[in-house]
């Protein structure tokens, strides 16, 4: 569904010059201001900007709401993450980031998708290129010396 809403001036300026910092389309970056600023509010979760995009963390530390989430999803409790995996997390602080995930579902499983090792893998060549990420990961089979064992040792 394609809808659209009417700004002044000013305000597309303000977002098209913030989009182009975080070089993201406008659309895309209005939408999450938008919800961030519309949704309800979750005393225990903010918004930060990362390298990857604004991701929402539990405030005060550097968990994100979607390692949370993912803890969830393995089969943990909010009981148990409070008491056992993350004891300086408060339960109120799980069930805040649970609740936020509901309000926000689309965007955290994004994000989740977004964190697997097949996408940082991608993401780095991407940034990298081929030969520089085939460096930094030793994995050059064409390139470097045997040892007795088998294993490439690559020359970095």
């Amino acid at each position: 569904m394609n809808n659209s809403i009417v700004l002044s001036e000013r305000a597309f300026k303000l977002l098209r010059e913030r989009a182009e910092e975080l070089k993201r389309p406008p659309s895309e970056l209005a939408e999450e201001v938008l919800i961030q600023h519309l949704s309800p509010p979750h005393a225990h979760v903010e918004v930060v900007e990362t390298p990857f995009g604004a991701r929402a963390m539990l405030k005060g530390t550097r968990i994100p709401v979607s390692i949370i989430i993912g803890y969830l999803k393995a089969g943990e409790t909010p009981e148990m993450l409070a008491s056992e995996v993350m004891p300086h997390v408060s339960l109120a602080a799980i069930h805040d980031a649970l609740s936020y995930y509901y309000d926000h579902q689309d965007e955290i499983d994004r994000e989740r998708a977004e964190s697997t090792v097949e996408a940082s893998q991608r993401y780095l060549r991407e940034r990298l290129g081929e030969e520089a990420y085939q460096r930094l990961t030793g994995r050059r089979s064409t390139t470097g010396l045997r040892n007795r064992t088998g294993p490439i040792v690559a020359d970095l």
